[in-house]
This record gives structure tokens, C-alpha cells and sequence, in this order.
């Protein structure tokens, strides 16, 4: 299994707490139990499965 190959890959989600003004982005990466989210800007953040909510 490489770290884009699991079922949220690519899926729209909601940040449960602002982050610098935003709070939705895309699942880009799987780092272990962790998920690597990006926003529109470009910018990546970890994330654990409880702080987002999936549309």
C-alpha cells in the first residue's frame, strides 16, 4: 500500500477547527493513522481522523 492507496484519497473535507482561516481542503496522503490535508493555497497539514469531518 503505497500512502494514496486507501479510500479517503482524494475525498473533500471539513476542518472541525479553523486552521489560518481555513477550513476545507482535500485528503491528499495517509502518513500512518494520520491524514495529509491541502488547501486551495497549497499549503499541507497532518491531521488526525477526529479533528475533520468528510463530506
Amino acid at each position: 500500500m503505497n500512502n494514496t492507496d486507501f479510500p479517503e484519497y482524494g475525498r473533500q473535507c471539513e476542518l472541525n477547527t479553523l486552521w489560518r482561516g481555513y477550513h476545507r481542503a482535500t485528503v491528499v496522503e495517509r502518513n500512518g493513522y494520520r491524514f495529509i490535508i491541502e488547501f486551495s493555497s497549497g499549503a499541507t497539514i497532518e491531521v488526525y481522523p477526529d479533528e475533520i469531518t468528510f463530506d
